[in-house]
């Protein structure tokens, strides 16, 4: 995929999550992934976080980076901390454009990912920039191409969102409050 189509696709899925009120950024390497990360953390108070490690996560030391910006970070024991932690961090396997959403792909449902994206109230998805798929038609292909279909397909688009309660819609009541997706360009072996 060309530098200009990928740009492309990521402004379109950039306006998609916005709209949602998620906030979407881009970078360079793992590292300076992790260096957003944190400073948003501190930005927005948060004081603890759930770390699902990914390739992303690995490469760019976030355990590190987040440990030395003062705040504390679980790597594991996720049913115990994640009910009380300030958000999380997980990676996601594809990026739909079109929709502005994130695919969870996984051989089974991974309870751990679940936890970290889903029990807290900021959600920060990392994806490679490379894995972004321009509509939703071809990510169902691609799916249907895996060598094995997975056993658990997730779609997260934007917080949580209801309009359940008395017909009116309330953002951040059975999931995240905040979804921040971060993609990085630079290509991570074994990708999560």
């Amino acid at each position: 995929m060309g530098m200009d189509r990928t740009t492309e696709l990521y402004e379109q899925f950039k306006s998609k999550v916005e709209v949602l009120s998620g906030e979407c950024f881009r970078v360079k390497t793992s590292k300076e992934a992790g260096e957003v990360v944190c400073k948003l953390m501190k930005e927005k108070g948060v004081e603890n976080v759930a770390l699902l490690n990914s390739s992303i996560s690995l490469k760019g030391e976030f355990a590190k980076q987040i440990g030395e910006a003062g705040i504390t970070v679980y790597t594991d024991r996720f049913r115990e901390v994640t009910p009380n932690a300030h958000a999380g961090i997980t990676q996601v396997n594809y990026a739909i454009a079109e929709l502005g959403t994130l695919v969870q792909a996984e051989a089974d449902a991974n309870v751990d990912d679940r936890l970290c994206s889903t029990l807290i109230p900021i959600h920060i998805a990392l994806v490679a920039t490379s894995t972004m798929i321009p509509t939703l038609m071809e990510t169902m292909s691609i799916l249907h191409q895996l060598p094995r279909l997975p056993g658990f397909v997730g779609f997260i688009t934007g917080p949580s969102r209801t309009s359940d309660i008395e017909r009116v819609l309330t953002v951040g009541v059975h999931g995240p409050k905040q979804l921040i997706v971060i993609f990085v360009d630079e290509q991570v072996v074994g990708v999560a």
